[in-house]
């Protein structure tokens, strides 16, 4: 069936996931956004403060659905009847998309509960007027997320991409993974054969062997490619399923492309010499700024450009 891609403010979607728990999964964030503020700023400077405890102290209380689900402040999905197989992290590089968002969560949340996936949802904020960098929002989402829960695997996904059919399985099999078999703006086929943007799938092996993600990718185009040839260097074979049930809609209105990124051809030929130097091996960052929404965990991070 076709997802209606019309904009909708984000309490509606919250209306939608939650029914008639959403008065009390607002409170729950509420408080828990008051304990995280206690945590992450220093009372008497008024400084920020790394998290060197452990997060899931503040994802209390836990609220049981009525779908079988715990729900967790911050976006955080358990089942309750079993033990999931597969501990997702979906990572949303993100600046200025907030039409977007609700309709790709209204989409995806009911999507990964019927799975019986464990699953979070991380919104990787740019937080500066920098040509936007994808990638490197990647590497922080990456590691951040991690000091929440252990995540197996992460789906790294652009938020203008609605997936059409619940069938198309978001768990760690096949990793890494390309979720797209073809998408409507491109009368749902790929550009190319290499193609390895929008959503795609690596456990965190994946990404560690590779270095993480590059950081050098300022503007538009380029990461992907990088990416994928990345992975190759490494021996990794990337996975891809023919067929509709991989097939996504692109929401189109309110949005606008970052600029072109202008010296990606030239990064790009030079990408085998970077993997061991650009990436998780060189990322530096300021402490993020965190803030829990009732559908998904905000961080906020002040990115720039890194020597090598």
């Amino acid at each position: 069936m076709k997802p209606d891609l019309n904009v909708i403010p984000i309490a509606h979607t919250e209306e939608i996931v939650f029914g008639h728990l959403v008065g009390e999964v607002r409170t729950a964030v509420k408080v828990a956004n008051e304990m995280l503020r206690k945590k992450l700023v220093d009372d008497k400077t008024g400084n920020k403060t790394d998290t060197d405890w452990h997060f899931n102290e503040l994802l209390k209380p836990e609220i049981k659905t009525n779908d079988s689900y715990r729900y967790l402040p911050g976006g955080h999905w358990k089942p309750i009847n079993c033990s999931p197989k597969w501990k997702v992290a979906i990572l949303i590089p993100f600046r200025d998309r907030f039409f977007h968002l609700p309709i790709l969560l209204r989409y995806l949340i009911p999507m990964l509960k019927k799975q019986l996936l464990q699953f979070s949802f991380f919104v990787i904020e740019q937080a500066n007027k920098n040509l936007f960098n994808r990638a490197m929002l990647m590497n922080v989402g990456f590691l951040e997320s991690l000091k929440i829960f252990d995540y197996d695997c992460f789906v790294i996904h652009d938020v203008d991409h609605v997936p059409l059919d619940d069938r198309n399985y978001y768990g760690c099999t096949d990793m890494p993974r390309h979720f797209m078999s073809g998408v409507d703006k491109w009368k749902y086929k790929l550009l190319y054969k290499n193609f390895f943007g929008a959503v795609t799938g690596l456990t965190k092996e994946n990404i560690r062997s590779i270095n993480g993600f590059p950081n050098v990718y300022w503007g538009w185009g380029g990461e992907d490619d990088d990416i994928w040839k990345r992975v190759k260097d490494v021996g990794l074979n990337i996975t891809r399923y023919e067929g509709p049930v991989y097939h996504y809609d692109v929401i189109r209105h309110h949005h606008k492309s970052a600029p072109l990124a202008k010296d990606r051809f030239e990064l790009l030929r030079r990408s085998h010499d970077r993997l061991k130097k650009d990436g998780l091996s060189n990322i530096v960052y300021p402490i993020p700024v965190y803030e829990l929404h009732t559908l998904y965990t905000n961080i906020s991070v002040d990115i720039n450009r890194i020597k090598i």
